[in-house]
C-alpha cells in the first residue's frame, strides 16, 4: 500500500497515524508526497488528508514513549527535504516502538540510522551557518543577510539572531527556496521572498566592506594559503555571500549573485 499526504511535516505524522492505525507493513508500505508520486496500475493508493489532532497524537506519543530528543531528530530530518522522508519515518517509528526507549541510540539499524544521520546533516549546517551568515546594513537601516542552505534550515537560525541581534531590525534570506524571516525587533515573521538582482547599501556598509576586505587580504599568508582546508572550514558553495570573498560588480549595490 502507497499511502500519499501533502508533503507538510504535520501531514507525514498524519499518515504516520492512519498507516499504524492500519498495520500497514514495513517491508512494502510507502508514504510519499502527492507532489513527487506517480500512479502506477495494479498499485493500491490511499490518500491521506492532513489532520492536525492525529498529527498531535502521534507527537504526544513520540515524546511520552521517546522522550524530546526523538522528536527534535524526526522534525530537523524532515527539513532535509528528502523525497522518501515520509517512507523513512515510518520505518524508523516501527523500528522504535519494537527496540523501546533507547531506540534513537540503535544506529546499528539502517532505518533508525538514515534518520539520525539526515537530522545530523542538517543540524551540522545550521551550526555551520551561524557562523558564515554575514549581515549587510541597507541604506534603509535594515540588516539584511542572504545565503542558500543546502537543506531548509532558516527556521533554525531564528532564536540565535533574535539573541545575537535583538536590537536591530534584519531579515534572512532563503533565496534558494524563496522564504525570508524578517524581525522588527519584537516578533519575528515568516514570508514569501523572491531573489532580488540586488540590494541598495548604507555609506557605512560599503566602506565597512572595503576595511574587511583589505583586513583580509593584510592578515593572508600566501606561503601559508590551503584551499583545501579552507574549503573544509568554510565550504565553497557558501563562499559567494561572504564579504571576504568579493566580486566584480559592487562598487555601487551590492550584486547578490
Amino acid at each position: 500500500m502507497i499511502y500519499t499526504y501533502d508533503g507538510t511535516f504535520e501531514g507525514a505524522l498524519t499518515g504516520i497515524y492512519v498507516m499504524f492505525y492500519d498495520k500497514a507493513a514495513i517491508e512494502t508500505s510507502q508514504l510519499v508526497t502527492k507532489e513527487h508520486f506517480q500512479y502506477q496500475l495494479l498499485e493500491e493508493t490511499r490518500d491521506v488528508p492532513t489532520d492536525l489532532e492525529a498529527a498531535e497524537k502521534v507527537t504526544a506519543w513520540i515524546l511520552k514513549d521517546f522522550g524530546p530528543y526523538m522528536m527534535k531528530i524526526i522534525a530537523y530530518a524532515y527539513l532535509k527535504e528528502d523525497l522518501d522522508y515520509g517512507t523513512k519515518l515510518f520505518r524508523y517509528l516501527k523500528k522504535a516502538r519494537k527496540i523501546g526507549h533507547r531506540a534513537e541510540e540503535s544506529l546499528g539499524d539502517p532505518d533508525i540510522s538514515a534518520m539520525y544521520k539526515a537530522y545530523n546533516r542538517v543540524a551540522r549546517e545550521s551550526h555551520l551557518l551561524v557562523g558564515l551568515l554575514r549581515f549587510m546594513e541597507l541604506d534603509n537601516g535594515i540588516y539584511y543577510a542572504s545565503f542558500e542552505p543546502t537543506h531548509n534550515c532558516i527556521t533554525l537560525l531564528i532564536e540565535h539572531f533574535k539573541n545575537r541581534l535583538a536590537d536591530q531590525t534584519w531579515v534572512i534570506h532563503d533565496t534558494k527556496r524563496g522564504i525570508a524571516v524578517f524581525f522588527d525587533q519584537k516578533e519575528t515573521y515568516i514570508r514569501h521572498l523572491e531573489a532580488m538582482a540586488f540590494v541598495n547599501l548604507s555609506k557605512r556598509e560599503h566602506q565597512y566592506q572595503a576595511y574587511w576586505q583589505a583586513y583580509f587580504a593584510h592578515i593572508a599568508i600566501p606561503e601559508r594559503d590551503n584551499p583545501r582546508q579552507q574549503r573544509q572550514m568554510m565550504p565553497k558553495k557558501y563562499w559567494k555571500f561572504l564579504i571576504e570573498k568579493p566580486r566584480a560588480g559592487r562598487e555601487n549595490n551590492c550584486d547578490i549573485y
